[in-house]
């Protein structure tokens, strides 16, 4: 703790506010120079808190190590690099940070969180800052600044609470009868946190990932990145380790997320009013047979298809390094019927290492060649074959010997919906005449088994479409997905490990637009932790159309999203919020700052006044994203500005308020401007064209008409107008 005092009293005696009033550009920020200010609050401070590791962009400007970096909202000169938003040079920009970083000084002397919350500077540098010149003696800033350990901390994450908010809840645990200074009661704080690692706020650095909720649903208001955000979670919950090394490479996270949708890691279904049960669990669906006759099967939803993969384990080949299955041939088999006497055939072929099939009898195969010799073999051991060009007993031996070679992969069907295990074929055709007073088949091939699944697999982890009932075919790209083969053949090699079992996700958008209880029916009791399999009062059901007993694994992740302007919370089925875990996500002011003025426009201040109006006129559960916006970031232009409110925002507000016009434009401030040209909502018809339509002694009944005035959309006045008078 005395190193903590002695580093901050060495700060303030370098840094009084007197040498930063008169501090020089030069003496802000320099390369090489470990005397600047922005080297103290960095570096020489880092015992009190650590805010290294973000780019030097936090500090507004700064100098430049070489050729600059092409960066949206930045400009360069010729030794430094400053933020656009500051000034045309870099004697005005660094004026300008100057004054803010002012600013933050007096108002953290004086306790007014709100105003250092309003100043445009990165938030790790301006609350570092405020720290550094807070009244120690009654302090207000706690000496951590990253916004997630902040929510993590208070347990308030995602329901739009700003810095000061979280500083004032944590500092009401401050005593400092107890802990004498603030620094050190942060450190303890931290220090509860990560177990003792060393100090650090960059949101790259140290980053902890809870361990998530088995049910969750992210919701809030349109456009605050609910969607966007499940394929963060799903990655975090699935595939950490890339997580943590990509969470900077959007394009790197959606990639993978689409590679493991691909592979059924993870699972997306979207819910509609007609959504059902039959949808998502199982129900009766009618298939044409080949021969054109119409049945009616029982099929999986997605439901229970990911709690069926989720239950899986698979016994690999340890000694399998990678396969590569280019210009393999591809099988499918069937050994035995999985209901019938010849269930054990199955069994038999996986303890023995090969596969046997049950045509051909106890004839010997050896010395065909072709189809043509197989029928003669068949004729030969008195076996009428009338239709030689179709008879499947003639096609499945002879795909057995001579189609089939060393090298061959064969996928083991469990009926026509699932498969159960994957061998490579490693011998020649053998006739074992042993084997047929034991089980009837006589016709082998060896294997080594490289997956074997129990249970078994759904078709939809690996094929385009159902299996055939028959016995042997080759398999072609039209049925099985050959991206998803190879992945399964992709994965590393397991050391000292014979099985392996994997968490699976499965996202449903827009949770709160289906019947619960319709689609989850008595299966919304096993979703709770403590009902899943291996769970404290783990419960199982058998399922009403298949009769299957079902419980729902405890790898299984279910994240939910839920747009709040269709329907509140409160309206939410009772049974669904009991069982989740409800995350709050609001509009990020914070990403809006990262986006250049605009003519002058403030874009962060805009929506933030428009929303603040929409909680006074409706609720905030209506309030305007983030993500409407984001798009300024690449291409910060009133053109595009522009076309954001006139073809999202303007309609997204029309809807919200039944397109009641007066209030639409109260929340674009509209009602405040004094010149009509700047008003993005205007009266249809003047006065006089009033009295030309309709004559001198008419009264307009009810809500004059409306419309959008066309001009005010590249007018960043109108604009500008939202937030200022």
């Amino acid at each position: 703790m005395n190193d903590l005092k002695v580093a901050w009293d060495e700060f303030l005696e370098r840094w009084p506010i007197s040498s930063v009033q008169n501090m020089t550009l030069e003496q802000y920020v320099s390369t090489g120079d470990k005397d600047t200010f922005t080297y103290w609050v960095e570096t020489k401070t880092g015992i009190l808190a650590n805010i290294k590791g973000s780019p030097s962009t936090k500090f507004g400007i700064y100098k430049q190590k070489g050729i600059p970096k092409e960066r949206n909202g930045m400009s360069h000169g010729e030794v430094y690099s400053w933020q656009s938003r500051f000034g045309g040079n870099e004697a005005d920009a660094f004026f300008n940070v100057k004054k803010h970083i002012l600013n933050i000084i007096e108002a953290a002397q004086r306790g007014d969180l709100e105003m250092i919350d309003n100043v445009e500077l990165a938030p790790l540098f301006k609350w570092k800052i405020a720290f550094l010149y807070q009244d120690t003696v009654s302090p207000k800033i706690l000496n951590i600044f990253s916004l997630d350990k902040l929510q993590e901390i208070t347990g308030l994450s995602g329901r739009g609470y700003s810095y000061p908010q979280y500083y004032d809840e944590i500092m009401k645990s401050y005593d400092p009868k107890r802990v004498q200074n603030v620094a050190e009661f942060g450190r303890q704080i931290w220090r509860e946190l990560d177990n003792n690692q060393e100090m650090d706020n960059t949101e790259s650095s140290n980053m902890k990932i809870c361990q998530s909720s088995l049910n969750t649903i992210l919701y809030g208001p349109p456009g605050t990145g609910k969607t966007y955000t499940t394929i963060n979670k799903a990655l975090q919950i699935v595939a950490p380790d890339f997580y943590l090394k990509n969470k900077g490479d959007r394009e790197k996270l959606k990639c993978r997320f689409d590679e493991l949708l691909n592979n059924n890691r993870i699972g997306f279904v979207t819910f509609h009013q007609s959504f059902s049960y039959e949808d998502f669990v199982e129900g009766l669906k009618a298939s044409t047979t080949e021969d054109k006759q119409i049945s009616y099967d029982i099929e999986d939803g997605i439901f229970k298809s990911m709690c069926n993969s989720a239950s899986v384990k698979a016994t690999v080949n340890t000694e399998q390094q990678v396969l590569d299955i280019s210009n393999r041939k591809i099988w499918k088999m069937s050994l035995g019927d999985t209901s019938g006497e010849d269930a054990f055939i199955y069994q038999q072929c996986i303890e023995n290492n090969y596969v046997l099939l049950g045509y051909g009898y106890d004839i010997d195969f050896s010395n065909t060649s072709n189809r043509k010799e197989v029928i003669e073999a068949y004729r030969t051991n008195e076996v009428i074959i009338e239709k030689e060009s179709s008879d499947y007993r003639v096609t499945s031996v002879n795909n057995f010997k001579n189609e089939m070679s060393i090298g061959d992969l064969v996928v083991i069907s469990d009926g026509n919906r699932k498969f159960r295990a994957i061998a490579e074929i490693t011998s020649d055709y053998i006739f074992d005449e042993t084997l047929v007073s034991d089980s009837g088949y006589s016709q082998v091939r060896k294997v080594t088994w490289h997956r074997v699944y129990e249970p078994s697999l759904s078709v939809d982890e690996l094929f385009k479409k159902n299996l055939s009932q028959m016995t042997l075919y080759r398999l072609y790209g039209a049925t099985i997905d050959l991206d998803k083969l190879q992945g399964i053949f992709s994965l590393p090699s397991i050391e000292d490990k014979t099985e392996i079992s994997n968490d699976r996700v499965l996202i449903i958008d827009e949770i709160n637009r289906g019947n619960i209880s319709n689609i989850f029916g008595e299966l919304i009791t096993l979703i709770e932790p403590s009902k899943r399999s291996g769970g404290t009062e783990s419960l199982s059901l058998k399922l009403p159309y298949s009769k299957e007993t079902f419980s729902v694994p405890s790898n299984l992740h279910i994240i939910g999203t839920m747009n709040t302007a269709d329907k509140s919370l409160a309206q939410l089925d009772i049974a669904l919020r009991r069982r989740f875990e409800f995350v709050e996500m609001m509009t990020n002011y914070e990403l809006l700052k990262g986006i250049p003025d605009i003519e002058g426009i403030n874009v962060a201040k805009l929506v933030k006044t428009m929303n603040q109006r929409i909680e006074l006129l409706y609720d905030r559960e209506h309030t305007i994203g983030h993500s409407f916006f984001l798009p300024l970031l690449g291409n910060p232009s009133l053109q595009l500005l522009a076309e954001i409110f006139e073809l999202q925002i303007l309609p997204l507000l029309e809807e919200y308020f039944f397109e009641d016009w007066e209030r639409v434009g109260q929340v674009l401030g509209d009602h405040l401007k004094d010149n009509h040209e700047l008003r993005f909502v205007i009266e249809q018809f003047g006065n006089s064209e009033i009295a030309e339509l309709m004559g001198d002694d008419w009264e307009v009944q009810g809500i004059q008409p409306y419309c959008r005035n066309q001009k005010a959309f590249l007018n960043s006045q109108a604009y500008i107008g939202v937030y200022t008078r």
